[in-house]
C-alpha cells in the first residue's frame, strides 16, 4: 500500500507568514497550539533562516501543531511526495541549478540504460531472460539504483516542496499543504537560545529548523524499505506491491553512496546503495569522497536504529554532522553546518551561500538575525498548557530523543 499525504488547507486555517520575505516563501499554517503563543515566534524564525538561505522562486505551505507524539519523539513531519520522472528532476535541476561549486561539479547518477534491468540476489536479470515473476522483483538486501525500465528507477518520490523548487509542476489541488511539523507538548522548550538552553528543555529553534528541514526534502525512501519491505519492520511484509512498479527514491537518496566492501549489490565500487544498512554516505562527486566525512544513518529497524532520512547519530550531544542529525539532548543547542546546506544544494534548492565555505552557524547566531523581524505574543495558548502537563515527566531526566521524519 502506497503511502501519500496530501494536505489540504481549511479555510478558516490562519495563514503565519515568515518574515523576512525572500525568493523563497514559506508560509505557516496554525494547525493547533501554535497561534499567540512561543512557539508561533519560534516557528517564524526557523522558517525566516530556510527562506534566507534559498534564492528559489517558490512559495511553500507549511502546517504547524503542538500536541503530544510517542513517547520518546520530539518533532514529526508529514511531508506531501508526488511521483517525478528521475530524468525530468535532473532536467530541472540542470535548468535551474545556480553557479555554485557544487551545482557546477556535481555527478549525478546515470540516468540511462540500453535495456530494463532488474536486481535479483546480486545479479541482472533482464525481462527478456527472467524465468518467473519473482525474478524481476528486487532483492531488498542487495539494492542499487538501477538506470533501466523499472518505475523505481525511472521516477522518484519527491517532495512536493522540492518540485516547486526546480520550477516543476506538482499536479496538485489548490490549497495542498507541503508538509505538517507537529511538536510534541510532552516535553519543555526554550524559545530563546542566545542565552543558553535552560536545564530540562530542547532548544525550539534547533527543533523546528530539523522539522523544516524534512518538509524541504531531507528525506529517503530508505526508511520506506525499511518498515514496510524487510526484517523486523512493523510493517514487514505489507508493502504489497513489487519494488521494480513504484517510485521510492528521494532526490536526497540519488547522492546516498557505499563501498560495497561486501560485494552486495551492483556495479564497482562505489555504488549508489539504496539498500538497507551498512555504512552509507553523502557524496556529490560520484561517490569518490563523503563531503566533510559524513555518514548517514541506515535504518531504524534493519539498520543502525536511526530513521535513513538523517545523518549519522554523533556519540554523546556533539554537533556530529549538522541540524539533521536524528537525535538532540536536554540544553543542547543546535547548529546548523555546510554539510546540512550542501545536501539541499544537490537536491535543487539554491543557496545564497556556498555551501563548502559555510561557517557552521548556531541557533543563538540565527535567533538573534531573526528575531528583531518576529514579534512577540501576545498570549500563550496552549504552549501553557502543554508545560503544566510535562512538569512531572522532566523530574527523571532523559539525556537523548530522537526525531520522527
Amino acid at each position: 500500500m502506497r503511502i501519500k499525504s496530501f494536505m489540504a488547507c481549511g479555510a478558516a486555517i490562519i495563514a503565519l507568514t515568515a518574515a523576512p520575505v525572500m525568493a523563497t516563501t514559506i508560509n505557516l499554517i496554525d494547525l493547533g497550539g501554535v497561534k499567540g503563543s512561543q512557539a508561533e515566534r519560534g516557528f517564524k524564525i526557523a522558517a525566516a533562516y530556510w527562506s534566507s538561505m534559498f534564492t528559489n522562486s517558490a512559495v511553500i505551505d507549511l502546517g504547524v501543531k503542538f500536541s503530544p507524539l510517542d513517547p520518546g519523539i520530539i518533532g514529526s513531519t508529514g511531508s506531501n511526495r508526488v511521483d517525478f520522472a528521475t530524468a525530468s528532476w535532473a532536467r530541472q535541476l540542470n535548468l535551474t541549478k545556480s553557479g555554485s561549486t557544487i551545482d557546477q561539479g556535481i555527478v549525478l547518477p546515470r540516468l540511462t540504460d540500453g535495456g530494463a534491468s532488474f536486481i535479483t540476489n546480486g545479479t541482472t536479470t533482464t525481462a527478456a531472460t527472467a524465468t518467473t515473476p519473482a525474478e524481476i522483483n528486487d532483492d531488498l538486501s542487495k539494492l542499487a539504483f538501477n538506470p533501466g525500465a523499472t518505475t523505481s528507477s525511472q521516477t522518484l518520490y519527491l517532495n512536493s516542496s522540492l518540485v516547486k523548487a526546480i520550477g516543476g509542476s506538482t499536479g496538485q489541488q489548490p490549497g495542498v499543504r507541503d508538509g505538517n511539523v507537529t511538536f510534541s507538548s510532552n516535553f519543555a522548550f526554550d524559545f530563546d537560545p542566545t542565552d543558553g538552553i535552560t536545564d530540562d528543555t530542547f532548544d525550539f529553534i534547533g527543533v523546528a529548523i530539523h522539522e523544516i528541514g524534512h518538509a524541504l526534502g531531507f528525506v529517503s525512501g530508505v526508511d520506506l524499505l525499511d518498515v514496510y519491505g524487510i526484517g523486523k519492520g512493523p510493517g514487514s511484509g505489507t508493502l504489497g506491491y513489487s519494488l521494480n512498479d513504484t517510485s521510492i527514491y528521494s532526490a536526497l537518496d540519488m547522492f546516498r553512496y557505499s563501498t560495497d566492501p561486501t560485494n552486495v549489490v551492483l556495479g564497482t565500487a562505489p555504488v549508489l546503495d539504496l539498500s538497507v544498512g551498512g555504512d552509507k554516505y553523502f557524496s556529490i562527486d560520484g561517490g569518490k569522497t563523503a563531503l566533510f566525512g559524513n555518514r548517514f544513518s541506515t535504518g531504524r529497524y534493519n539498520g543502525d536504529g536511526q530513521q535513513a532520512s538523517h545523518w549519522k547519530d554523533a556519540p554523546g550531544c556533539a554537533i556530529g554532522n549538522g541540524i539533521m542529525d536524528p537525535t538532540f539532548c536536554y540544553e543542547q543547542t543546535g547548529y546548523v553546518t555546510g554539510l546540512d546546506l550542501a545536501a539541499y544544494d544537490a537536491m535543487g534548492w539554491n543557496l545564497s551561500t556556498d555551501a563548502l565555505t559555510y561557517k557552521t552557524t548556531s541557533t543563538a547566531q540565527i535567533y538573534s538575525q531573526f528575531a528583531s523581524s518576529v514579534p512577540e505574543p501576545t498570549t500563550w495558548g496552549m504552549m501553557l498548557m502543554g508545560f503544566g502537563l510535562v512538569g512531572a515527566t522532566m523530574r527523571r531526566r532523559v539525556t537523548k530523543i530522537s526525531y520522527a521524519a
